[in-house]
């Protein structure tokens, strides 16, 4: 299951399916029927001959309708439908590749959810007493830091990188794509697992995702603060401007469409800005009084 859709993997190489495992070890098993099936296959699909739409980093994006094509960088390439995705090339064991699949599979897993009725958030989501906090900000920002301390501060953990949000009777509802947790070294457990190859040295803690689906609470817009960190009111128009700013509408109007009902209605909730405290020490030790902070903005006990 990736959120709450049943969408059969196909990888015929058992090294290439353990890769698969570890970086999707949370998600729940599901006996079909599937709506979206994900293979591997050794060769890759076609490369586009035009020139991108979209470069992130290494990244280049082709969009053509509902069809989605990605480079990696590198020798793999993905083919995204609806239904379908076809990731191909000549992936091998070594690290390189293991950070070329993790550097693409996002982009495969949020197009399929976005067009089968999911709309996916770049960012990480907390909860509490049946609510969640969803938290937003741009590449680096410190969401997986935030999310992963509030763990440790008693707070259950939806996902740190992708979060399917969706318009539900009285408000928004939460559920966290369950990809391996991935945390800065200075805020991770002595035993967590580190990440060969991550631009940012980042380690795999162990920690158990909640799959269950939340009410958003509240929005926060995280970014690095000063001093001991702060939890101040955040303009509802931000709000807004970041949920559109992190789903992949790509040019699809019902997506696209989507995003702005659900920017509408969570810009109405309570909106926080999360200043992560500036030194590492600092953030280990006060980011739990943070959420708690934000906890009582949100009317979580």
């Amino acid at each position: 299951m990736v959120a709450d859709l049943p969408v059969l993997l196909t990888i015929r190489d058992p090294a290439l399916a353990a890769e698969f495992a570890e970086l999707f070890a949370p998600m729940a098993d599901h006996a079909g029927p599937f709506v979206a099936e994900i293979r591997v296959e050794p060769e890759p699909p076609a490369r586009p001959t035009r020139a991108p739409d979209e470069v992130y980093e290494a990244i280049s994006l082709w969009r053509d309708g509902d069809e989605l094509v990605v480079d990696s960088g590198g020798p793999l390439l993905a083919h995204v439908t609806a239904t379908r995705a076809i990731v191909g090339g000549a992936l091998g064991h070594a690290p390189s590749d293991s950070a070329m699949l993790r550097r693409i599979v996002h982009h495969v897993v949020s197009h399929i959810l976005s067009l089968n009725g999911r709309l996916v958030a770049h960012g990480a989501a907390v909860g509490r007493s049946g609510g969640a906090v969803l938290l937003l900000g741009g590449s680096g920002a410190g969401k997986s830091t935030s999310a992963y301390l509030a763990s440790l501060a008693g707070w259950s953990l939806l996902g740190d990188d992708l979060i399917v949000v969706r318009l539900v009777d009285g408000g928004v509802e939460a559920i966290g794509i369950h990809r391996a947790v991935a945390v800065p070294p200075e805020v991770s457990e002595a035993d967590a697992a580190g990440i060969e190859l991550d631009p940012r040295h980042r380690r795999r803690p162990n920690v158990e995702l909640d799959r269950r689906p939340h009410r958003v609470a509240a929005v926060a817009l995280v970014a690095h603060g000063t001093g001991a960190g702060s939890v101040e009111l955040a303009r509802p128009l931000d709000v807004a401007g970041a949920i559109v700013g992190s789903t992949p509408a790509g040019g699809n109007t019902d997506v696209a469409a989507a995003a702005l009902r659900v920017a509408g209605a969570l810009a109405a909730g309570p909106c926080a800005r999360l200043c992560l405290a500036e030194a590492p020490a600092d953030r280990l030790a006060g980011t739990g009084r943070l959420f708690d902070e934000i906890a009582r903005l949100a009317g979580l006990a």
